[in-house]
């Protein structure tokens, strides 16, 4: 027994090593809050194996604080196995383009529904938005990262997977199957109201440029000279894909993405002599409010001077880097963070609103209480500068 247990905390010493990095951690005394917090996970493992009533599976054991190490670092941070890393490397085929129709984000141990497309198969399900979703296809999303779930869910078109869901609304739990298909929903609306134009937003990853470009082209001829950017709800893993939208608002350096030392991995540039829309922006968001969404709503405040209304948004500004283990699996950490030429970021705490404008019910059809709200003070707002001239 006394020697199981000194495999076992040699062992897990050696992987809270790998996982802090060895360097540092072998230059830490015995003082050392990182070098304590070692040897009190190493102890815990070991009397959990000496004491609990039944034969504990060791291999089981570590993977599961391997997971729950790696779960409490980020929204990205996963444990993956030897067939997740090569699952990962290969990345999703070009036909895995179809989804159910739904837009997630990772709350604590659960993956939660924040946003239903119109006529998609999750509409047709009653799928709605606070759903929470704990396992995809029998892969329990509490060891998954954001990426590897919304992963999960793309496939091919007509193909099924699998959700263990429970529904808020009618407090119960039950396994659905889920057709993956092409979306059909708009991706985006352009609407006026009272002289100010409201360019919502539904899917960032879908936005047809040249339709915008078009769009914003006319505003000004339906008596718009302000524009409100509905932000609500967009959810894009993908923050590079907004230099294109960001373009048609601004030009030069939007966003970099950095590595942990500062080193810029990339930058996400406006390649547009003149932007199209050259009036005044705010921009409308809220708590599902992420990634690619958070960094059209930086851009924006950066560099049109926008004023954000709405709520804190989600904090989703780091990318997954992957670290390759001996054995063949590997850990998904956030490696880069995004962020402007200036420092500023959103990673973590999201970006806070210049004006908290909050609905006081539920957002329902036909009655958006917190847009009314954020027109009222957009209107109110007197023109403190002026945005880049359009083309």
């Amino acid at each position: 027994m006394r020697r199981s247990r000194f495999v076992l905390l040699l062992s897990s010493l050696a992987v809270v090593l790998f996982l802090l990095g060895s360097g540092a951690a072998l230059k830490a005394g015995a003082g050392d809050t990182a070098f304590r917090q070692m040897l009190l996970f190493s102890e815990v493992l070991s009397y959990v194996v000496d004491n609990y009533v039944d034969p504990v599976d060791t291999d089981k054991l570590m993977r599961g604080a391997t997971d729950g190490l790696m779960g409490a670092v980020d929204l990205h941070g996963a444990y993956l196995t030897p067939g997740d890393v090569e699952a990962w490397k290969r990345g999703p085929a070009a036909t895995d383009l179809a989804d159910p129709g739904i837009s997630v984000l990772k709350s604590g141990p659960v993956i939660q529904v924040v946003a239903v497309a119109e006529g998609s198969p999750a509409e047709a399900l009653s799928i709605a938005a606070g759903d929470q979703i704990r396992s995809i296809a029998g892969h329990s999303v509490r060891t998954l990262s954001l990426d590897q779930s919304q992963r999960l869910l793309k496939g091919a078109p007509g193909s099924t997977v699998e959700i263990d869901l429970f529904r808020v609304k009618d407090l119960k739990r039950e396994v659905v199957k889920l057709e993956r298909a092409a979306r059909r929903d708009a991706p985006f609306v352009l609407e006026v109201k009272s002289g100010i134009a409201i360019l919502k937003i539904y899917d960032i990853d879908r936005l047809p440029n040249d339709a915008l470009v078009q769009e914003l082209g006319s505003v000004r001829d339906r008596g718009a000279d302000r524009l409100l950017v509905d932000l609500r709800d967009a959810v894009s893993m993908e923050t590079k894909r907004v230099a294109g939208i960001a373009e048609l608002f601004a030009s030069g350096d939007f966003l970099r993405l950095s590595d942990r030392a500062g080193h810029v991995i990339a930058t996400l540039v406006g390649k547009r002599e003149k932007p199209v829309w050259g009036g005044r922006v705010a921009v409308l968001v809220n708590g599902a409010t992420a990634g690619a969404g958070e960094g059209l709503a930086m851009i924006l405040k950066d560099r049109n001077k926008a004023e954000i209304y709405g709520e804190s948004t989600y904090g989703l500004g780091a990318e997954p880097r992957l670290i390759e283990l001996p054995e063949g699996g590997g850990l998904l950490v956030p490696g880069y963070v995004w962020g402007t030429p200036a420092g500023k970021q959103w990673n973590s705490d999201g970006l806070v609103p210049d004006k908290v404008v909050r609905a006081d019910g539920r957002r329902g059809e036909g009655d958006d209480e917190q847009l009314r709200k954020a027109l009222d003070e957009f209107g109110k707002s007197e023109a403190t500068e002026t945005g880049p001239k359009a083309a």
